[in-house]
């Protein structure tokens, strides 16, 4: 990515990871590759191997992760666990690599290479319900906070009798789709319902949206894991005191950065929220008089880690403004004599000008901004 969009992605993900922490995550870092011992494990090698990287190394199978998953119930496995520690919530901002098939790839919204939020709530069965309902009222937060509009809730469901796809355990796909419905309507979420396009270790509840082609996909996920805890053998000792196996909540709240970068910016056009922008403000100058004082804000914005740059060009004043608004910059920021003289700058948002000082400007700016309005 250019370092315009890499500022995108940034700022993306370390919204993410704040709200991640706020919420009681725990932040891990996991490798990228991994021997194929560890996807056998979950089954990834018999249902998924098509769409992995795999690779030989000496007499040993590897491959890219796809998800970050198989990691994390490592790190839950360093030790015992008790009742009492549940749930358990890790996440992670991951690359990941997954084989699309050519005809699929897309733009940012379908890639080899990826980065997603990926998280895992670790829980008691009676903990389930709850915990989704805190996933789908973060996710919304989310939403709002982005701006992602115009999607609607998919129950993905899964099909028993496709062994070759999926985990072969009927009745824990009844149970965890029944478990699921359950919640969906608890929640009184209005929603579709699909066979055969859930994950292949349980059913997903998908947030779904169609690109300016009209085309449908996944924006969000949250998945509910009925297979992986008993195939990694993951345990707790509950109150009974005997080893238990936990249900887990996958879910990712961001999408895929690359895919959400895509969705930005076909549905905005570009003109994206302050605190994404990758220029958040631009100094024109008035006069060449003037350049002392625009760089002396420049300066001063930069300190209070607000992304801007300074237009001091010969050009007229009327074009510069108008390259501003072409490159969708959401703050122009004009000093003449005037505003010199004022202490203030005149500043043009979404065609409307307003005079204001300097230092007030400033300190709303970077309000707006630190709360991501």
């Amino acid at each position: 990515m250019t370092p315009k969009g890499t500022t995108i992605k940034r700022e993306i993900e370390r919204f993410i990871t704040d709200e991640e922490l706020k919420r009681g995550y725990q932040i891990t870092s996991t490798p990228i590759i991994a021997k194929s011992d560890l996807y056998k494990i979950s089954g990834h090698w018999q249902h998924y191997k098509d769409d992995m990287f795999t690779l030989k190394v000496g007499n040993q199978d590897f491959a890219l992760r796809p998800m970050t998953c198989p990691f994390q119930f490592i790190i839950y496995k360093n030790k015992p666990r008790s009742y009492k520690e549940l749930p358990i919530k890790y996440a992670e901002i991951s690359t990941l690599f997954r084989k699309e098939q050519s005809g699929e790839l897309r733009g940012l919204t379908r890639v080899w290479q990826m980065t997603l939020s990926d998280a895992h709530i670790i829980c008691t069965p009676e903990q389930l319900g709850k915990e989704f309902k805190k996933v789908l009222d973060f996710l919304k937060y989310v939403m709002g906070k982005i701006g992602v509009k115009d999607i609607w809730y998919r129950f993905s469901k899964g099909d028993i009798k496709n062994t070759k796809k999926y985990i072969n355990n009927p009745r824990a796909w009844k149970d965890s789709e029944a478990s699921m419905k359950k919640i969906l309507d608890e929640l009184k979420l209005k929603y579709t319902e699909k066979k055969d396009e859930a994950a292949f270790y349980g059913p997903k509840l998908d947030l779904q949206y169609k690109d300016v082609f009209g085309k449908e996909d996944t924006l969000l996920t949250i998945q509910i894991d009925f297979a992986l805890p008993e195939r990694y053998k993951m345990t707790y000792k509950g109150e009974n005191n005997k080893q238990q196996t936990p249900m887990i909540i996958h879910h990712s709240i961001a999408s895929t950065t690359e895919r959400m970068i895509s969705y930005l910016l076909e549905k905005t056009q570009g003109h994206l929220p302050l605190w994404l922008s990758p220029i958040q403000a631009r100094i024109i100058n008035f006069t060449d008089r003037n350049n002392k004082s625009c760089k002396k804000l420049k300066k001063e914005l930069q300190e209070q880690n607000i992304r801007v740059d300074i237009d001091l060009s010969s050009e007229p004043i009327s074009g510069k403004i108008k390259q501003a608004e072409i490159e969708k910059i959401p703050l122009i920021i004009v000093i003449g004599d005037k505003e010199e003289k004022s202490n203030s700058v005149a500043v043009r948002r979404n065609s409307k000008v307003k005079t204001i000082k300097k230092q007030v400007f400033i300190k709303e700016i970077k309000k707006e901004i630190e709360e991501r309005k």
